[in-house]
């Protein structure tokens, strides 16, 4: 009993840590958004840094989610599973969309 509680109790805190990687993934494309609009360079290029961290937060919360046995939790999980992959492509989707151009000498 105490086992399964406590296996719960990881696996809330895996979706919790889902649950923040989405809402950073979704925050650094909106401010990369921002920063286009405003044509700040200083702007974008924190932008960007926020949405390469959003990456790796991404990517840390899914291999811990997908850490679980999917065929006991896959149910349960296979929600965040789906956003957190849809998280990832619009990452890819916003970095592709936009680089900072290089200088010409």
């Amino acid at each position: 009993m105490v086992e399964s509680q406590q296996h719960q109790q990881f696996i809330r805190h895996a979706v919790e840590a889902a649950d923040a990687a989405i809402l950073a993934a979704q925050e650094a494309e909106h401010e990369l958004q921002g920063a286009i609009t405003q044509a700040d360079p200083n702007a974008i290029q924190r932008a960007q840094a926020k949405l390469g961290s959003a990456k790796r937060q991404v990517a840390e919360a899914a291999a811990q989610i997908h850490s679980f046995d999917g065929d006991r939790y896959g149910q349960q999980l296979q929600q965040t599973i789906e956003q957190l992959q849809q998280a990832k492509q619009d990452l890819d989707v916003s970095e592709d969309h936009y680089h900072t151009p290089k200088q010409v000498r």
